[in-house]
C-alpha cells in the first residue's frame, strides 16, 4: 500500500511529505522535532515542523485515527476550543516494507501547556482552581454541542493563558462519541 495522506488544506500534504514516514515515530531524528513539554499519552506523540507550522503527530491504528480526525473536524465545524485536525497519514512502510501504524496529525496549539508541565513548578491554589474552572467550562460546551467526551482527563487537555484566566482546549478525542443530545447517563460518565 503506498503512502496516503488525507488532509484537510491542499497545502499541508506538500509540507508533511519532507518528514520520515519511513521510520517509526520513536525513530524520529531530533532534527525533525520539535522539544514541547508532552502530556501522557498510551500512543506515541511527536512535535515536529513541517513549513511554518509545528505539528503534534501521534501513532494509532487506522481506524481510529481516521475517527478522531473526523471528530476533531465536527468539533471545529462547532466552534468548540479543541487542536485543529490536519491530516491522516496511512500506508506508512519503513525501509524494508514492513507496515507502520498509521498517525494522525494536529496542528500545535501554540502557547499551551499540558497540566504535568505545570505542576513542575508549584501552583498557587487560586492557579489550580483556574484551571480547573476552563476544563469545567470547556466540559460544558461539549456537552451542549452533543459531545461525550469518554475519557475527560487533565491528560487529554491542553491549557493556554487567555486575559489572564485560562483556556482549556480539548487534545484527544478518541473515545468521543457526537450525539444530537446526550442523555444524563453519559454527562455523569463525562463528571
Amino acid at each position: 500500500m503506498a503512502l496516503q495522506i488525507s488532509a484537510t488544506n491542499p497545502e499541508h500534504p506538500a509540507l508533511l511529505l519532507e518528514l520520515p514516514w519511513q521510520l517509526p515515530l520513536e525513530q524520529w531524528p531530533e532534527e525533525y522535532l520539535v522539544p514541547l513539554p508532552r502530556g501522557i499519552s498510551r500512543h506515541v506523540v511527536r512535535y515536529a515542523r513541517a513549513g511554518d507550522e509545528v505539528i503534534a503527530v501521534k501513532e494509532l491504528a487506522e481506524r481510529p485515527a481516521l475517527r478522531e480526525y473526523k471528530l476533531l473536524r465536527d468539533l471545529d465545524r462547532l466552534a468548540i476550543p479543541a487542536v485543529d485536525a490536519l491530516a491522516v497519514i496511512t500506508g506508512r512502510t519503513d525501509a524494508a516494507g514492513g507496515a507502520l501504524e498509521p498517525v494522525l496529525v494536529t496542528r500545535h496549539l501554540g502557547g499551551s501547556q499540558p497540566y504535568r508541565s505545570m505542576f513542575e513548578t508549584t501552583l498557587r491554589p487560586a492557579t489550580m482552581h483556574r484551571l480547573m474552572d476552563a476544563l469545567a467550562v470547556l466540559l460544558v460546551r461539549l456537552h451542549l454541542a452533543g459531545f461525550a467526551w469518554g475519557d475527560c482527563s487533565l491528560s487529554n487537555t491542553l491549557f493556554r493563558r487567555d486575559a489572564g484566566a485560562y483556556a482549556a482546549y480539548l487534545v484527544d478525542a478518541e473515545t468521543g462519541e457526537l450525539h444530537p443530545r446526550l442523555s444524563p447517563g453519559q454527562r455523569d460518565y463525562d463528571l
